[in-house]
This record gives structure tokens, sequence and C-alpha cells, in this order.
């Protein structure tokens, strides 16, 4: 038999002292000043298990009930949503719960396109669930199904929503003399609806003070069309580089939230003009002024049937007009297609089936996020006309998204696109991707996630199109150079990153560590003729959940190889920074972009 032997009695001195020591603890502990600090900075192992599983697997027994009452239960932001019995006693959820206006019961129900007196279908509670956490106003969505007593054929479903804190801002210093900021409200007066005002300071500007104003409500008279109108002085438009516009737009989507929905579409209206705002000389200052007219709708075949096949057929046709009533008069601008009236029609043929995992920790920091697994096949056909040239178009563009066992998840892409004219393809476009999110890594309190992304670029016999570079989406982040140009790009980036424990005021903070490297070479010259360009850097991630400020990202950048007057060196500070995975079912019918 196992015995334990008696503690020997410490010294009545040493007692003494540890007593003392224990109740000037337990007195600051306490305190309550002490109490709320101690909410706020933590570092306690993270508690949240991100289990991967199929978002309609929770829905799956109640299939074909007829759904008797819906109800709706907002909670605020004393109580967490996997556990409305806890209460959470803090100064910053009395504060926010105090400023924050509630979602009200009527605006949630806009967004919910399940209804009472129907059967039950699961995919499609699921994908509405994913839709309500997908606004921007939301910090969680959970729906939950309540059977009836007494009754085996009805069930009461429950929705259960938490907002985030609705008013946010950033403010950016970019130098001595120049600044900008932002402010908003995501959901004012619980309403859904979005006003943002953007300023921006910058000395040598006349006039020296800019601003954009624009107001957004999201599915309108339960519509699930988001309506947008704004005024901007901030526009980036066609220009190149960070040149200023001026721009009144109205826009209207209308997303397919569902494969059992019918409709999807959008439509932009815009005027928009450059104004010299720096005192640029008349020969060099870029005058011009342009409308957009931008108008898609597409199809979904067989929405309503009302099954667990979800595999569907989408058509959809896009008609784009970019009009220009003044054009540069530079000589050099003529022949830029940049600032030439632009006109195409486009139409699609989609298959797709798409469904989603429920995990945590891609890219927030611990909020429920929806990853897609399925494919999408799309063919496309229609016209351009540009620069005097009237030519059709075709384009393939598939996408596949799986999840393994193991707990990776994988996408992979293939985008084809061409012109066809006088009896050859000009401005052809191959594009092939991939990426890997790796199942999440637990070493001791911390989390580790790896990324890796690969892509190939090909384009040829190119007429208006331009040609490839390394400074966007597929290249070096943060570099840029306008001469590094080519025909032929590979390009790889890994990205690791380290989810701690560590909790400052509600923030959570994950350091990364990242690589990009990218070859580019002209159409003569093999892919690896020339030494690759680096990119390596590390920095930090935080982000309150809670609040709707997006991610704020501190990065450090040094490019082994650069061209003339770049530095090797650059420190780059991120706020409001929004990155989630991608799960629309369908996009609007586009040409390729490869930069």
């Amino acid at each position: 038999m196992l015995t334990v032997a008696p503690a020997q009695e410490k010294p009545e001195k040493d007692k003494t002292k540890k007593d003392t020591t224990r109740n000037i603890i337990d007195a600051v502990k306490d305190n309550r000043l002490s109490k709320e600090i101690l909410k706020s900075v933590t570092r306690k192992p993270l508690q949240d298990d991100p289990i991967n599983t199929r978002a309609e697997d929770p829905f799956l027994p109640y299939e074909g009930k007829i759904i008797r009452k819906i109800r709706v239960n907002h909670i605020g932001f004393d109580k967490t949503i996997t556990d409305t019995t806890r209460t959470i006693k803090n100064f910053a959820a009395k504060a926010a719960n105090a400023l924050h206006k509630n979602s009200k019961e009527w605006m949630i129900r806009q967004h919910l396109f399940f209804y009472e007196k129907k059967p039950l279908n699961p995919y499609k509670l699921a994908d509405n669930e994913r839709f309500l956490r997908d606004q921007d106003f939301m910090l969680e969505a959970r729906i939950q199904v309540v059977p009836i007593t007494g009754s085996e054929d009805s069930v009461d479903v429950l929705v259960v929503t938490r907002d985030v804190f609705s008013i946010g801002g950033s403010f950016s210093p970019r130098g001595a003399n120049k600044f900008s900021f932002h402010i908003y409200d995501v959901n004012v007066f619980g309403a859904g609806q979005r006003t943002q005002f953007d300023g921006l300071y910058d000395y040598p500007r006349y006039p020296r003070f800019g601003y954009s104003l624009y107001y957004r409500k999201s599915s309108v008279a339960g519509s699930l069309v988001n309506a947008t109108v704004g005024y901007t002085q901030l526009n980036s438009g066609s220009s190149y580089g960070e040149a200023e516009e001026n721009a009144w737009y109205l826009r209207l989507d209308r997303p397919l939230v569902s494969p059992y929905s019918r409709m999807a579409g959008g439509l932009e209206f815009s005027k928009n003009w450059s104004q010299n705002f720096y005192s640029t000389p008349d020969s060099t200052f870029l005058g011009y002024r342009y409308n957009i007219s931008d108008v898609w709708l597409g199809y979904n075949v067989g929405a309503k049937r009302n099954t667990g096949d979800r595999s569907r057929h989408f058509v959809s046709a896009r008609f784009f007009n970019q009009r220009f009533i003044e054009k540069p008069r530079q000589e050099y601008e003529i022949t830029n297609p940049i600032y030439n009236d632009r006109r195409y029609f486009l139409a699609s043929f989609t298959f797709f089936r798409q469904d989603f995992y429920k995990t945590r920790y891609i890219y927030g920091f611990g909020r429920t996020e929806d990853v897609p697994y399925g494919h999408t096949m799309s063919f496309l056909a229609g016209w351009e006309s540009l620069l005097g040239l009237s030519r059709p178009y075709v384009g393939f563009d598939l996408d596949k998204s799986f999840f393994h066992r193991g707990g990776n998840f994988y996408t992979t892409s293939l985008r084809v696109g061409a012109y066809r004219y006088k009896g050859r393809f000009e401005d052809a476009t191959i594009l092939v991707s991939g990426q890997l999110f790796s199942k999440l890594k637990y070493h001791k309190r911390f989390m580790i996630r790896h990324e890796t992304d690969i892509d190939f670029t090909y384009v040829f016999n190119q007429r208006t199109n331009i040609l490839l570079d390394i400074n966007g989406t597929f290249g070096l982040e943060g570099f840029r150079a306008d001469s590094v140009l080519g025909t032929k790009r590979l390009h790889g980036r890994y990205q690791m990153v380290l989810y701690t424990p560590w909790k400052l005021l509600g923030f959570r903070f994950a350091p990364i560590v990242f690589v990009d490297v990218a070859e580019i070479n002209p159409k003569d010259k093999f892919i690896f003729y020339d030494k690759p360009y680096f990119g390596l850097g590390t920095g930090v991630r935080t982000r309150n959940e809670n609040l709707v400020f997006g991610t704020i990202e501190l990065k450090m950048f040094y490019y082994p190889r650069t061209v003339q007057d770049m530095s090797s060196f650059k420190i780059s500070v991120t706020s409001n920074l929004r990155i989630k995975y991608s799960g629309s079912f369908v996009r609007a019918p586009s040409l390729i972009t490869y930069n």
C-alpha cells in the first residue's frame, strides 16, 4: 500500500512570514482596480478548442421537421455566446453595453432566409448561420434547434447573436505634415447601417484637407440587397500610384447567400474626375473625367431542390462600361488603356458545390471561421471594346478546396483567358495557384498555424494588357518596383503565425514570420534565367474580436535584392486590416486579374 509521509512542521518564524505575505497578496487581489487589471491582462492557456466540424452536422437530426417558431436572442457584451448563463463582470463589458446600441431583432430577422411553417433544411440553416457571422457588425451567431415536448414533427429554432462594438476609427501618421484618419459606426441605431468618414491632411495639398463619406445599409427591407452611396476626394480610381480622384457612386449588391437562393447580382454607377490637388504643372498633370456603369445578374438553376445535394448550375451575365468624357492631353497617354473608353459584356455558366467547416485561428483570434470545401468551375465568353479593338473573349475558371483528415485545408485554382483576333489569341493569361493552411499545432500554451502559397502566371501575345510585376498579391509584399516586368512569374510564400496566450485589454497577440520569393522574366528568357527576388520579414498581429476594428499589423521587411532608389528595409503598420477566408459561392463574371 502506498503511503505518504507527513510533511515536516515549518519553523514558526517562516510560517508567520508566509502568512503576512499571503495577506498582502489577498489584499491586493481584493482591490477593485486590481481586479479590473487582472481581468484585462491575462496570460492563461487558450481554452477555445478549434474543432473542425461540418457546419450542417448539428441540424441533420431535425431534417424535414416543421419550424413552428423562430425566436431571436441577442446577447450583450457581458455574456458569451457559448454560455449565456455566465456573466462577465468587468469595466470593459459594462462600458461597451452602455455605449453600444444593440442590433434590433427586426434587423436580425431581415438577414434570415429560412421561415416558420416550412420544413427544416439543415444545410440552409448552416448557410444562414455563416451569413450572419459574415456581417461586419456581428461577432458571432449560432442557430440552435429546440425540440418541442410532445411533438415529433415540429421544432422551434433559436437564433443567438452577439455584436461587435460598432464604433471605431484609426489614425495613421504618414510624416511630419501628413496624416489620415477614419471614423465609423458599422451598426447605427442597431439597424445594420454603416456610416464612415475618412479624412486626409497633407500640407503640400490644396486644399490641405480631403475627405470621403459613405453610407451602407445591409439587407434593405429584408431583400438581402446591400445598398451603398458615397462621395470621396480620396479615390484612387483608374490612375496608377496614389493620385487622388473625386467620385460620386451608388452600389447595390445581392450575394448568393445559399445554394437554395435563386438570384444574385449587383450594379454600380459612378462619376469620377481628377483634380490637381498638388499644383502639378499642366504639362504633367493628368486631367480626366469618366463615368462607370457596371451591372451583373445571375440565376441559380435548381435552387429549390430542398435536398442534401448542393450541386448547382449558375448562369450569369455582366455589362461594364467606362466612358471618358475628358481624357489626359499628354501624347504619351493617348494609347494607355487606363485612360481610354472600355466596354465589355461577359456571360458565364458555372457548376458549383460548396460546403463549409467551422474552425478557428485561420485569420481570426478565436472567433468562429467558416472554411469552404468543394468546387467551382466556370466557362466564360463575351466581347470587349478597347482602343478601337472589338474582340471576343473566352475564359475558364476552376477552384477546388478540400479538407484533409489530418487537419489541413487546401485550395487550388486555375484561371485561363484570352481574346481572339484575326485568327490568333491575344492578351492571353494562364494563372495556376495553390494554398495550404496546416493543422493547428499545440506547443504548451501556444498554437501554431503554417500557411504556404504558390502561384505561376504566364501572359503572351500582349497587345493592350499590361505585363506582369511582382508588386501585388502574386509578388513580394510591400515591394514597389515599376521596372521589374515580365511575361512569366513564379511566386511562393511561407508564413508562420504563433497564437500566444497573452491578452491585454482584450487584444490578443500573434507574432508572424514570413518569406516571399519571386522569379520574373521576359518572354525570350527561361523562368529561372535571372536571380530570384526575396522578401524576408517578421512582425506581430493583434486584435480584439469584440471590437469592430480590424486586425492591427506591424511588419518589418528585408529585401536582399532591390532596384535603384528602393531601400532594402521597410517597416509598415497597417490598421483596420480585414483578412478572412473567402467563401462566396459565385462571383460576377470577370476578366482575369493577375497583378
